[in-house]
């Protein structure tokens, strides 16, 4: 992907705001995501309008008093799943990298 089509992801601070959507999704409401998240409602439906802006569309619809994706909704929260899978492997895998980090410093400095 360009430097450019990049930049529009930057811009908004995305990954909180992916973070956000998926919560939202996954209990239904801006009010429980909210509390999961340790934020203020008002900061979780921002993010969402952010992100909802980003993207070029709406991603809730409001269903029988829960919130549920849009077309659209669907395929970013499918993103939401990749990023949010790809920060756990990474996690995972920091503390060995974290060792061999340690370790090649170690070497440097004994050279």
């Amino acid at each position: 992907m360009e430097k450019i089509a990049l930049r529009r992801y930057f811009r908004h601070g995305m990954l909180p705001q992916l973070i956000a959507f998926e919560a939202c999704i996954r209990h239904g409401s801006v009010t429980r995501a909210a509390e999961e998240l340790s934020l203020a409602q008002p900061t979780v439906s921002c993010l969402i309008k952010k992100l909802s802006t980003t993207m070029g569309g709406p991603l809730t619809q409001a269903r029988d008093r829960r919130m549920e994706p849009t077309a659209l909704g669907v395929e970013v929260l499918a993103l939401c799943h990749e990023v949010i899978a790809s920060l756990e492997r990474f996690d995972q895998r920091r503390p060995a990298a974290a060792t061999r980090h340690a370790a090649s410093e170690k070497t440097l400095a004994e050279v």
